[in-house]
């Protein structure tokens, strides 16, 4: 199968998903993450503003405040095709953006660069169990994470594992990949 048309797929599936069933996941796999090694040893982590078919991050990002861990969020320019990275403090640092996500407000946070960050908690459509991601298209993950060194992971439903995904070199892979019911450290 093409990426196309496994993303078709993947999206319809996770569309699907009831919020109730989505709540209840979203909160299994955050808690499997709060209590992971790479989570517990980072102090800036990176995380998306969940679309409403995604795992709610904001269980993530509210633990994170609790525990004193800074959060930061993209902000993406569709012009340059580039992603930065904001410091949120709180959801009224906020508003809605491109496809209704939402992203900083530039004025009121600070840009943090990606040396800064200690783990990036990577979106996408489906993976498999060797770390390959398939993401939403737009290509800005790959490019923001060429040279970045620290820990990347994955969060999905684990209807989002294949066994198989067609590949570029350039895509990244994922270290680790946590779902409601599996851990999955990648093969590579």
């Amino acid at each position: 199968m093409e990426k196309k048309e496994i993303r078709n797929s993947m999206m319809k599936k996770l569309k699907n998903i009831s919020s109730l069933d989505r709540e209840e996941k979203s909160k299994q796999i955050v808690e499997k993450l709060l209590n992971s090694d790479q989570f517990l040893c980072a102090d800036i982590i990176a995380t998306t503003m969940p679309m409403e078919h995604e795992i709610n991050t904001k269980y993530l990002i509210t633990a994170c405040w609790k525990m004193n861990k800074s959060v930061v969020v993209p902000k993406c320019n569709h012009d340059t095709r580039k992603m930065h990275f904001y410091k949120i403090n709180s959801f009224e640092d906020l508003k809605k953006g491109y496809f209704g996500i939402q992203e900083p407000l530039e004025e009121k946070c600070e840009e943090i660069g990606k040396e800064f960050i200690d783990l990036i908690i990577v979106p996408g459509v489906a993976y498999t169990k060797y770390g390959e991601r398939l993401g939403y298209g737009g290509g800005y993950y790959d490019r923001y994470l060429e040279d970045y060194k620290k820990q990347l992971m994955a969060l999905a439903y684990d209807f989002q594992i294949l066994n198989e995904l067609p590949t570029e070199k350039h895509d990244i892979k994922m270290p680790l990949i946590l779902t409601e019911s599996k851990k999955i450290e990648a093969i590579y």
